[in-house]
């Protein structure tokens, strides 16, 4: 049957987290992965089939479910293969989506903001500096304020408020009610309609004379599984961020503490990942095109490697637009407002790379992820400090951190004078400046920042159809969602690659089930 082609050998994980790192650092950037040949298995008439279907939608994420439930809803057979033995991948833990409107009609934050399509292109188009594809934002955002609908008609539900959207000039985004909200209310429907293997990940592509992708082989425990894809194959494989092949080619290395903070943060585990690219290496090497493999992006809202081994990540406490970051010399080093990838550009220019957020009584605890006890474990800890004066917790951090409490007290007064005035020396959205003047403060913990995302990936049109080196479509093979390129470029606001995954995936559906079965 079909001739399956190897995979490279891998690295070991300290040669990949060491070698990784981030697009303003200075990006090794290639169209095709190096070694990866345009060779296509061939299965002649007759051949065996393990299993056979229409449509064979590989990953369990965004995409994934939105590609598999369209795809059943238009009348087509789908067999879902997931690599991993949990079902949703990075969804499993999403709650955030980023659309202007729906059906829900939940007010904006500010009273002066109006969020339209129109407006969410342009903060698309602005945060990547003009490096997304256009045609593919147009797309995803004019079909955002659906996709909520789509899930709400699929029953997910979301919170009352919306939550603000950094680097989206006071804009909110939907925040479903638990996380993970929609992969559980929506893989049922595959469970229920489709065939769904876990632990079955994707080796090669099988493509007929013609070159048209007809099947799709995978490994199931360490055995070759052979699916027969009659109209399409359809791969939502996600990131690649933790893949030790293709992290080493398109990123330079991360300095020494962000490396080894991946490195801690790896080692502990998460429901969801590792992030591989062996689904696009598979693609690659049936013949598609890859683009934007050199924009990565990390999240600067990390615990440095010795506080995760203690047990204290942070994440949570510093993804509030209107909080302080300061250095560790005292002084403020960026627009708390703006993106995280740009955030975390910044962090990696500090010396030691390291920040600490500084919130007050306006924001805790309302507007911070831990728990008030988790929050008071920390502090009980010495990871964070508090007090009711501005003063005091300026002590208390210079005592704890080495932070230097002169700079820090002429930073947050400086940026109070900014908010009075509306304005701010790093241009931050007058939307997010609330002055820190309410007690109690807070300073700390010392973070860092991970590499966490990748931009780039299969080369997939408006149709999510996977194009060829030369730009034409390979016939039977579509993509969506984070294993494809062009639709963020550099940077993206939050909340947008789930969103624009759900739209891609659905695209990605409709589309294949409309194909001629082979």
């Amino acid at each position: 049957m079909g001739t399956s082609i190897a995979n490279e050998p891998g690295v070991s994980r300290r040669s990949f987290l060491t070698a990784a790192g981030i697009g303003a650092a200075g990006i090794i950037g290639a169209s095709m992965l190096p070694g990866c040949s345009n060779e296509k298995g061939a299965s002649a008439e007759g051949d065996a089939w393990d299993l056979e279907t229409d449509i064979v939608v590989v990953g369990s994420g965004a995409a994934g479910v939105a590609a598999a439930v369209t795809a059943i809803e238009e009348g087509a057979e789908v067999v879902m293969v997931e690599k991993a033995d949990l079902i949703g991948g990075a969804t499993s833990a999403t709650v955030q989506y980023c659309a202007p409107t729906s059906s829900l009609a939940i007010p904006q934050n500010f009273d002066d903001v109006t969020d339209s399509a129109e407006l969410m292109f342009e903060n698309a188009m602005e945060v990547s500096e003009g490096t997304a594809d256009p045609s593919l934002v147009k797309i995803w955002c004019d079909g955002a304020a659906d996709a909520i609908d789509w899930m709400i008609d699929h029953g997910c539900e979301f919170k009352e408020t919306l939550k603000i959207c950094e680097g989206r000039q006071g804009q909110g985004k939907y925040i479903a009610k638990t996380a993970g909200e929609l992969t559980t209310k929506l893989i049922p429907i595959i469970q229920e309609k489709a065939t769904l293997l876990n632990n079955c990940p994707l080796e090669s592509l099988v493509a007929n004379e013609e070159g048209r992708i007809i099947g799709a082989i995978c490994l199931e425990g360490g055995k070759e599984k052979h699916i027969r894809a009659r109209k399409a194959v359809i791969i939502c494989s996600g990131p690649w961020t933790n893949d030790e092949i293709m992290i080493p080619r398109h990123m330079n290395e991360l300095p020494e503490t962000p490396a080894a903070a991946g490195e801690t943060f790896a080692s502990l585990g998460m429901p969801y990942g590792p992030f591989t690219g062996e689904a696009i290496r598979a693609a690659q090497k049936a013949g598609a095109a890859v683009r934007h493999m050199e924009y990565c992006v990390s999240e600067p809202c990390y615990s440095t490697s010795d506080l995760m081994s203690q047990g204290v990540a942070v994440a949570g406490i510093t993804r509030v637009v209107g909080q302080v970051m300061v250095g560790s010399n005292g002084k403020r080093f960026t627009d708390e407002g703006k993106t995280r990838g740009a955030i975390a550009r910044d962090v990696l220019k500090l010396e030691d790379n390291v920040f600490y957020p500084v919130l007050d009584g306006h924001f805790v605890p309302t507007q911070v992820n831990p728990k008030e006890e988790v929050l008071q474990k920390w502090i009980d800890g010495g990871f964070v400090v508090t007090a009711d004066a501005l003063e005091e917790v300026a002590s208390k951090a210079e005592s704890s951190f080495g932070i230097p409490a002169i700079t820090l007290i002429a930073s947050i007064q400086a940026y109070n004078d900014g908010c009075s005035s509306g304005t701010d020396e790093f241009g931050k959205d007058p939307h997010f400046l609330t002055p820190i003047n309410q007690a109690p403060f807070y300073v700390g913990p010392v973070e860092t920042c991970i590499m966490l995302y990748t931009n780039g990936g299969l080369d997939a049109d408006e149709n999510a159809r996977v194009r060829n080196a030369d730009g034409d479509v390979i016939p039977g093979l579509y993509a969506a969602g984070m294993c494809t390129g062009g639709q963020f470029g550099t940077d993206t606001v939050s909340g947008s690659w789930q969103t624009s995954s759900i739209v891609f995936g659905r695209i990605a559906g409709a589309n294949a089930s409309k194909e001629t079965a082979e």
